[in-house]
């Protein structure tokens, strides 16, 4: 009967220890939630920040396309031969209508 006992005793004093353990992981457990939560709250507003964040690439985008635009458009006139032939045919037109001196 003695043998019972000490083995209910050693069993009982293991439930204990493993209770103790397991409240102790739920105790770590609890403190990270805690420590996570709080991040969580401190980036609410992150979407609204992203979203801002996403209208100003665009507006930056839309304003580096109208900028390639234009210099695209500037470099084709100051390539296109079309311009030297106009600006040579005005010279020459210019110097017929004002005469030779």
């Amino acid at each position: 009967m003695t043998e019972q006992l000490d083995t209910t005793g050693m069993m009982l004093g293991e439930m204990k220890g493993q209770l103790r353990e397991v409240i102790h992981n739920l105790n770590m457990m609890s403190t990270k939630l805690d420590a996570l939560g709080e991040r969580v709250i401190s980036a609410a507003d992150l979407p609204v920040k992203v979203k801002e964040l996403e209208k100003r690439v665009l507006a930056l985008e839309a304003d580096r396309h109208r900028r390639d635009g234009a210099m695209s458009f500037g470099g084709w006139v100051v390539r296109s031969p079309l311009v030297g032939w106009l600006a040579g045919a005005g010279l020459a037109l210019w110097m017929l209508l004002k005469g030779k001196p």
